[in-house]
């Protein structure tokens, strides 16, 4: 009895671990083999290897400066959202009582510089 209450225990533990290592989001990728970081007090810490980031998780984002928080084995490093890809799950759009955006100018050919405006509200 107390063999299969260990192995519950073990297998529950093990199972908990994973469902929180799934959840903290981790940089999954980066563009350079060097990244600019920065640390926790804004100083440069220069470039740091891009395998010194590579699946570490990241903790936050600096209130500041909008950089992301990343927990290397040197400590936490701040870095731009740019440089690196990471697991977290994309924000939500921000909201708008627009129910058409049409485009702000259109050439001869009919195509748009890709600029938007003209928003139309709900219900006009």
């Amino acid at each position: 009895m107390k063999k299969i209450l260990s192995l519950g225990l073990l297998c529950a533990t093990i199972l908990v671990s994973q469902a929180q290592a799934a959840s903290t989001p981790t940089v999954s990728g980066v563009f350079e083999k060097t990244v600019h970081a920065f640390s926790e007090s804004h100083a440069p810490l220069g470039q740091i290897p891009a395998s010194d980031l590579m699946n570490q998780p990241v903790v936050g984002t600096d209130e500041e400066t909008g950089l992301l928080k990343v927990q290397t084995a040197q400590g936490v490093v701040l870095v731009a959202r740019a440089a690196v890809n990471t697991t977290m799950a994309a924000a939500a759009p921000r909201e708008t009582s627009c129910s058409y955006i049409g485009s702000l100018s259109a050439s001869g050919t009919g195509s748009s510089s890709g600029f938007a405006s003209k928003c139309k509200q709900a219900g006009h």
